[in-house]
């Protein structure tokens, strides 16, 4: 479980809620059918227009998984578990195959798989994980996009929704009374805009952001791994293998030579 995040959507709905109860009233105020109905109705139009159904509805375990669900990526371990893997591969290719069904990270798995088989040469490795890579990396921001996309969608819905109780209000202008409707005609009009603008800067684009920034810790900790890969296939010493791989990283997060041992 990703706490950080956790605590973000926690904290963001919190704050929500007691800016609205200190507004004074109550909170089924608030909870405008009307408007609810066109900012989430339309966003959901706009985003079946724009993108398959079978995509959209994949963004909700992309979000329980990739950013609720999944911690910092910890470098250092992956560093150690390659100089380990290292050592299987001094013993021969067969020695480092035994170790496959042990390896957690699945990419990890596919790099040391293509070492173990013996048929790939170090560039051919290189280009078949680089490009992995990429295919990952465009995969993943493309979901990060879906909902920076999308989140454009709730605010101009929410104005729509706060347009059109602005034409009720005005419907209301020459009726008896009507200096004592407009005012709270108008409140619950722009409930719609505050919708929109919740909507878009609590959830989507919030979730949009940390999608690319988990990408980019995703993408670095695979091109490790293909380093490690080559240099594994290569049979590099030990203490290159351990300084290129930190050269990934800044001094502080480093693999030191007694963690490495």
């Amino acid at each position: 479980m990703n706490f950080s995040s956790l605590f973000g959507v926690s904290f963001g709905m919190g704050v929500m809620y007691f800016a609205l109860v200190e507004t004074g009233m109550k909170m089924a105020f608030f909870l405008d059918k009307h408007g609810m109905l066109i900012v989430v109705g339309g966003t959901l139009a706009a985003a079946s227009i724009s993108f398959p159904i079978s995509k959209i509805l994949t963004l909700a375990k992309v979000f329980l998984l990739r950013v609720l669900g999944r911690n910092k990526v910890d470098y250092q371990s992956t560093i150690t578990q390659i100089l380990e893997l290292n050592k299987k591969a001094a013993g021969g290719s067969s020695v480092l195959a035994e170790t496959l069904p042990s390896i957690r990270h699945e990419f990890l798995r596919e790099a040391v798989m293509l070492v173990s088989n013996g048929v790939l040469t170090e560039r051919e490795i290189r280009q078949t994980l680089d490009q992995r890579v990429k295919t990952i990396e465009q995969r993943y921001l493309d979901e990060a996009n879906m909902f920076r996309i999308i989140g454009r969608f709730p605010p101009a819905f929410g104005l729509l929704a706060t347009t059109l109780g602005m034409i009720a209000v005005l419907q209301k202008i020459g009726q008896a009374d009507s200096q004592k409707l407009i005012g709270p005609a108008m409140s619950i009009g722009l409930i719609g805009t505050l919708y929109g603008i919740a909507m878009a800067n609590l959830i989507f684009i919030p979730i949009a952001e940390a999608l690319t920034e988990r990408t980019r810790e995703e993408v670095l900790l695979r091109k490790i791994i293909v380093e490690g890969a080559c240099l594994m296939k290569s049979q590099a010493n030990p203490v290159a293998i351990r300084e290129s791989l930190n050269s990934f990283l800044l001094p502080r997060e480093r693999v030191v030579r007694k963690a490495a041992a």
